[in-house]
């Protein structure tokens, strides 16, 4: 039998393996971006943890946590159209470094987006890169499991892993608003021993941004 007549035969299951490479690969990513897309990083005098996880509808989280007299917080916009949810938490803060002008940042969240996209530049970047080294290395795992010994799925599942992270990096770049922050305010997560709040509960913190001593 001529060759030509089997050729088309033999193209279907490099299609389909192709497309079971693909598949794996992106949810290799996804998967190890969902489970260690976490990180800590110092931006200013605060010490903030920044997480990623996929997502339907992309949105951003900022919380505060209970330390240096800062009452617990978070707040929640819908800053983008890509399918990743952010989330920025404050978990330390450096006494000897705040000043009374920092206390201005966790009064509203719009402050602290800014805030964070102007002073925390070198952890976001850090952060990205520790993003696509976890998609890498959770496409490449999912590409050894489908790969039947053979190593260019293991490259192409690597490969479409990183790309489908990267896209949809740029995606949350180019329709990122920081602005849809301004429609939101603070919402405390817990209040003193008392029972009583110390500032306001709409925002989630105490007027003056500090618990009193």
């Amino acid at each position: 039998m001529e060759p030509s007549v089997l050729a088309p035969g033999k193209r279907k299951p490099s299609a389909i393996w192709l497309l079971v490479t693909l598949i794996a690969g992106i949810s290799g990513a996804a998967g190890a971006i969902a489970a260690g897309g976490t990180g800590s990083y110092d931006v200013g005098p605060f010490t903030m943890e920044l997480q990623a996880r996929p997502a339907a509808l992309g949105k951003t989280e900022l919380a505060v946590r209970k330390v240096e007299q800062f009452l617990p917080s978070h707040a929640e916009a819908g800053t983008h159209k890509a399918p990743l949810a952010l989330r920025a938490t404050i978990i330390n803060v450096n006494p000897r470094a705040i000043v009374s002008s920092d206390r201005a940042i966790i009064q509203n969240p719009y402050n602290m987006a800014q805030f964070i996209g102007e002073e925390g530049k070198d952890a976001m970047r850090a952060f990205v890169i520790k993003l696509a080294g976890l998609a890498a290395a959770g496409a490449a795992a999912a590409g050894v499991a489908v790969s039947l010994g053979r190593w260019q799925r293991i490259i192409g599942a690597t490969v479409a892993g990183v790309l489908a992270l990267a896209v949809v990096g740029v995606m949350t770049q180019r329709t990122y608003n920081t602005k849809e922050f301004l429609k939101t305010r603070f919402v405390v997560e817990s209040v003193p021993a008392n029972g009583v709040p110390t500032g306001d509960v709409n925002t989630g913190l105490p007027t003056d941004g500090l618990l009193p001593s």
